[in-house]
């Protein structure tokens, strides 16, 4: 069961979270560092937080930063420091603006 507000985020906003959530051929870059030659930009995101945190790679004096090691600055545009708050729109950088319906079928 869905909340209510999620729910509307749906109905509001189908094309939005169609973006997130379909499943679209990564560039080379990404695949390696994924390991997957498809993935949805939210579980794309998904693994590279999930990296960050098995790797240690949050600023022990500031956790709104990311210190990137060299598997992470290939898909980062190669910057050293991140800000989490940056992290969603550097991954979104690697997905095309139209999702490519014929690499899902």
């Amino acid at each position: 069961m869905l909340p209510q507000r999620v729910k509307k985020a749906f109905a509001d906003n189908p094309k939005k979270i169609a973006n997130l959530i379909d499943l679209v051929n990564l560039p080379s870059t990404l695949r390696d560092f994924v390991g997957q030659s498809q993935i949805s930009r939210l579980g794309c995101f998904t693994r590279v937080w999930s990296y960050i945190k098995a790797h240690n790679l949050q600023d022990s004096n500031n956790k709104n930063v990311v210190n990137c090691d060299e598997k992470l600055k290939r898909i980062l545009l190669g910057r050293s420091q991140v800000e989490l708050a940056e992290l969603p729109a550097l991954i979104k950088l690697h997905f095309p603006k139209e999702p490519n319906f014929s690499a899902v079928n």
